[in-house]
């Protein structure tokens, strides 16, 4: 049963739209597609500019794209020092919950 759970909550994360990481798991962001500032409501409800990526990630279904909203000032940083643009990949791993949540860069490939 645990089987069938289990490949049910994979099948419906590779489907999603969005990016998600529990703590500490990572995904291989096979290609960064695209980069931009979007608007959009915060924990409390007011609206706030957040970084979105446009990723092809390697999927329990596949390659797919998914995209990766981040607002922190710290993540913006370990973008630009592991010198991430758009057409290179790379590992993005996720620790902590809630507030202590961080994600970290590595494993940076450059654009081919």
């Amino acid at each position: 049963m645990s089987d069938l759970l289990k490949g049910f909550v994979d099948k419906k994360k590779a489907e999603s739209a969005f990016l998600s990481l529990a703590d500490g798991e990572s995904v291989v962001v096979k290609r960064l597609k695209d980069i931009k500032l979007v608007t959009k409501a915060g924990f409390g409800g007011e609206e706030k500019e957040v970084l979105r990526l446009k990723c092809e990630v390697e999927t329990s279904e596949g390659i797919r794209d998914k995209d990766f909203d981040n607002g922190t000032a710290r993540f913006a940083t370990e973008l630009h020092e592991k010198g991430v643009t758009v057409g290179c990949g790379f590992t993005l791993t996720r620790t902590g919950l809630q507030t202590k949540t961080r994600y970290t860069v590595s494993a940076v490939t450059s654009v081919a």
